[in-house]
């Protein structure tokens, strides 16, 4: 019974990247485990999230073994992997499925509401979630709602992060006047996580990744350096 009730995660990779992986092991053959090494020189966001996806989709067992699924959607056809895809993601999405909501008429709120209550999606995997699930939906021509169709990415909104008493002093004239001599520039994450939030988006072009990632570690293994340097420039004074 612990096991029924254990919740699933949401898959959070790039559709696009997910797809051409399978492509990819059409020309290269179905190896007996997936891991980091199937993936050459991708990055290892990159290989961690289609991995993380494969596992929540039952395409790949915890050990990295490929599934009777895994196997047939790497060798189907275009038109068979839309009939595939239909059953892929009735398995890793049950509560989409099972009356729980309506896709055809949902709000990208109320799905979102569902991602985070069924699948524990938090901050901005819930709009790399919401992507890849509504990327999958088109992909294998399952109805969803214009309205969940049109959805807009969230995380990043400033405002969504501000609590109700903050949003009505901001909007009041007293706000205004208390603000517009103090304005901050809104805070942001490092950039090396801003870079690799960006790779994982939908549409990133493989053949600039590998240059980004050098970017990555460059900035990651320079910021590293920063207190060592701080504490020799002190004491060299």
């Amino acid at each position: 019974m612990a096991e029924t009730n254990k919740k699933q995660s949401a898959p959070y990779a790039s559709f696009p990247t997910f797809i051409n992986f399978f492509n990819k092991l059409q020309e290269t053959g179905i190896p007996s485990r997936i891991d980091p090494s199937v993936f050459g020189n991708a990055s290892g966001s990159v290989s961690y999230s289609v991995i993380a996806a494969l596992k929540s989709l039952k395409l790949i067992l915890e050990d990295g073994s490929p599934t009777k699924t895994f196997t047939e959607f790497v060798n189907a056809t275009e038109d068979d992997r839309k009939v595939l895809m239909r059953g892929i993601l009735r398995t890793g999405y049950p509560s989409l499925f099972n009356g729980q909501i309506d896709l055809t008429t949902a709000t990208a709120g109320q799905f979102d509401e569902h991602l985070r209550e069924e699948y524990e999606a938090k901050g901005s995997t819930v709009d790399k979630a919401a992507s890849f699930f509504i990327a999958a939906a088109g992909f294998a021509d399952e109805p969803i709602s214009a309205h969940l169709k049109n959805r807009k990415p969230v995380a990043s909104s400033s405002s969504s992060r501000k609590s109700t008493k903050q949003r009505k002093k901001d909007a009041s004239p007293e706000g205004d006047a208390q603000q517009t001599p103090r304005a901050k520039a809104p805070e942001s994450k490092p950039l090396q996580y801003q870079l690799i939030d960006l790779m994982t988006e939908p549409d990133f072009p493989d053949n600039i990744k590998g240059p980004i990632w050098e970017l990555v570690q460059y900035l990651t293994l320079r910021q590293s350096k920063k207190p060592s340097d701080a504490a020799k420039s002190e004491s060299d004074t």
